[in-house]
């Protein structure tokens, strides 16, 4: 299985396909990590991981790479995953990723479920997250 990451200049991509890398050695799982192929080629990796531009103040040139990529991506029809986060939680979230499409190795891909704000119906709180829930809870009952 092979895993391309892309990533604008300064979006943590390399810091990510470092730690990717260790993390699966240490592990022993055999899983290949490429560091920005050619997106020509990417159509023969498995899983392709796209770093956000979350790590530092974002420059125009910053996401105007950012926006080439995701178009050359989808020009392709490659499908994929963008991962956020800083440092281990950003390794943490592109295991996520890893774990859905390799579940030989989810126990130790995946992370712990993420812990919801959203703990009742509140009718004025205006949490978006709260409402979504009381939202798909209501629809779900009518069925």
């Amino acid at each position: 299985m092979k895993v391309a990451i892309f990533g604008a200049p300064s979006s943590g991509k390399t810091a990510l396909y470092l730690a990717l890398k260790s993390f699966l050695q240490k592990n022993n799982i055999p899983l290949e990590v490429l560091d920005s192929p050619d997106i020509q080629a990417v159509g023969q990796v498995d899983v392709t991981l796209l770093c956000g531009l979350d790590l530092t103040t974002s420059s125009e040139t910053q996401s105007g790479a950012d926006q080439e990529i995701r178009s050359s991506l989808l020009t392709q029809g490659i499908g994929f995953q963008v991962v956020y986060g800083q440092g281990p939680e950003r390794l943490k979230n592109a295991l996520f990723c890893l774990a859905a499409k390799a579940p030989q190795w989810a126990d130790v891909l995946r992370r712990s479920d993420i812990p919801l704000r959203w703990t009742g119906p509140c009718e004025t709180c205006g949490d978006g997250l709260c409402e979504h829930q009381l939202f798909t809870q209501l629809v779900s009952n009518k069925k």
